[in-house]
């Protein structure tokens, strides 16, 4: 029994489509309107001028396909916490970091922070197929183009792997370390594990053309959670507070062998907003 596609589009892209979706969810892709995913990876962070990298506790939140937040936390060392928060609500850009909220219409930031979103909207797959005003076009056997529903030129490439599984979806989007307009891929990485009520790879990796900035690993989701006016516009938000939350979730679950060397040392963390996460997000 074949599962619905409202997708429209090229017979080579509806194919490949179709495989990359039994790929990941086999016959049965579960209903994806929202998700919110904890995640534990590293990340470049700046220490003033000086890059290095850091612990990190991250929590995505969607509404698919256009909205989106991310929470992170960082760490690094005995000494250093800070944090730092991204959203896009359909028509602005958001950033909060030390405490201090920005806003963004700026026409590029918004485009870049659209072409994001879309591209993690891809990684979920099952968003592409409920919607009619969602087009592919085929690329090649392997790969084939995904034009956002509505903002045609918001456009993903998906490249399919061994067994027809996403392996990377690519955008091009403004990279706020330079202003330029570049590659940002997203890579799938590992086996396929079920996390609460999904299918998600073991490793996402983020990178500006080839450079690896980000890994993060899926720990927890809240399927189609139900979300407040606002949710995403971050002023007047208790960002923090959310975070730790998540974070106190994830240690109660976890053994002695999961702790990083700062939290075996026993010290206690302060909080440090020198310590930036990287602007490449």
């Amino acid at each position: 029994m074949n599962f619905l596609m409202l997708t429209q589009g090229d017979p080579i892209g509806l194919d490949l489509l179709k495989k990359m979706v039994e790929a990941r969810y086999g016959m049965h892709p579960p209903a994806i309107e929202s998700a919110r995913v904890s995640y534990e990876g590293t990340s470049e962070a700046n220490l003033g001028p000086i890059p290095f990298k850091a612990h990190v506790n991250a929590v995505a939140t969607y509404h698919f396909p256009f909205l989106m937040k991310w929470d992170f936390k960082l760490r690094m060392l005995r000494f250093m916490r800070s944090s730092y928060a991204t959203s896009f609500d359909g028509e602005a850009v958001y950033e909060r970091q030390g405490g201090k909220v920005t806003r963004s219409t700026e026409a590029s930031q918004v485009a870049s922070a659209r072409h994001r979103a879309w591209a993690e909207t891809v990684t979920f797959i099952s968003p592409l197929i409920a919607d009619h005003n969602v087009r592919v076009e085929g690329i090649d056997s392997r790969s084939f183009r995904i034009l956002a529903p509505g903002f045609p030129e918001t456009v993903a490439i998906a490249r399919l792997g061994e067994g027809n599984r996403l392996d990377a979806v690519e955008v091009n989007r403004t990279d706020p370390n330079d202003g330029k307009i570049k590659v940002q891929r997203l890579v799938l990485c590992g086996e396929l594990k079920r996390v609460g009520d999904l299918i998600l790879p073991e490793r996402l990796e983020r990178y500006w053309a080839d450079h690896l900035f980000m890994t993060l690993r899926p720990v927890a989701v809240e399927l189609n959670p139900t979300f407040s006016a606002g949710e995403f516009a971050l002023a007047g938000e208790n960002l923090l507070a959310v975070l730790d939350e998540d974070e106190d979730e994830d240690h109660a679950g976890r053994s002695p062998d999961d702790e990083t060397p700062d939290e075996a040392s026993g010290g206690d963390v302060s909080d440090d907003d020198t310590l930036d996460l990287s602007p490449g997000v």
